[in-house]
């Protein structure tokens, strides 16, 4: 008796904390375009925030991109020229990792921003990155 007694709370259990969790506690279920933003001009510019897809990222990480078909894209100081706002506050990056098949044309890499801009994003779920090229670019994130 006492073993169908606890299956059976076991199984009430596992229900109700599926119920409560499909209703209160699911994450927003993030697609891909709410990740990726770009914005457009002489000089395109896109990013993609990694972290719901990588959870275990301990600061606030981007795929950073820069295409363009004419000029040279190394005039842009990336690390210097972009900023994360996030709650009223800025957070300058603390690493650009340039990949290797960056040229001219195209700049690729991983661009990383302090700790505590990840705890503000957690509270707020809303951020800009800021980009200074040949204009300022505003990519905005609500997650």
């Amino acid at each position: 008796m006492d073993r169908k007694l606890l299956i059976a709370a076991i199984l009430v259990f596992v229900v109700v904390s599926s119920i409560l969790y499909n209703f209160y506690g699911k994450p927003k279920e993030l697609k891909e375009e709410d990740l990726v933003k770009v914005s457009y001009g002489n000089v395109q510019v896109t990013a993609m925030y990694l972290n719901p897809k990588y959870p275990e990222l301990t600061k606030p990480t981007f795929y950073f991109r820069l295409d363009t078909h004419s000029g040279d894209l190394y005039i842009y100081d990336i690390a210097n020229g972009t900023t994360l706002e996030v709650n009223g506050k800025n957070f300058a990056p603390v690493s650009w990792k340039e990949d290797e098949k960056s040229w001219g044309h195209h700049r690729i890499g991983i661009l990383e921003f302090p700790e505590e801009a990840l705890e503000e994003i957690k509270r707020s779920g809303k951020f800009r990155l800021v980009v200074k090229l040949e204009s300022e670019r505003v990519l905005e994130w609500e997650i």
